[in-house]
């Protein structure tokens, strides 16, 4: 066991990236960060945010709104989004893609037309409901 203890220090560094050898340049980033700055943590949230996407918000007026969010955000998220702009209540916006009511609680992941959009670029039509 005594051995064991020993060599616990040295696979620690080792796991850490190591002293030398392939490790980045001394002080280019502390151990928790890879090659390209980003910890773990940030790496899988990225992966979970998904793509970059634009939301063109086709308003009743004609006049477009933008909305920029990621592929993992919700349909409750763009609303928000659009109700703060707007000043309106969050209640009376509905959202269309294709003609068809995009529902709040579905992520932008759930729409096979935006998955496969290559630009990320989304035309959306706004309904808004009128004050009750």
């Amino acid at each position: 066991e005594p051995a064991m203890a020993e060599t616990a220090p040295a696979e620690a560094v080792a796991a850490a990236g190591g002293v030398g050898g392939e490790a980045a340049p001394a002080g280019a980033f502390p151990s928790q960060y890879d090659e390209s700055g980003m910890r773990s943590v940030d790496r899988e949230e990225e992966s979970l945010r998904g793509a970059q996407l634009k939301l063109a918000c086709s308003m009743p007026d004609g006049s477009v709104q933008n909305v920029s969010c990621f592929m993992g955000n919700d349909v409750t998220y763009a609303k928000a989004q659009l109700a703060r702009a707007l000043d309106i209540e969050y209640a009376r916006i509905k959202l269309f893609l294709d003609g068809k009511l995009m529902f709040d609680p579905l992520s932008f992941n759930d729409f096979p037309g935006i998955e496969q959009s290559a630009t990320k670029e989304v035309s959306i039509t706004v309904q808004i409901d009128p004050e009750q």
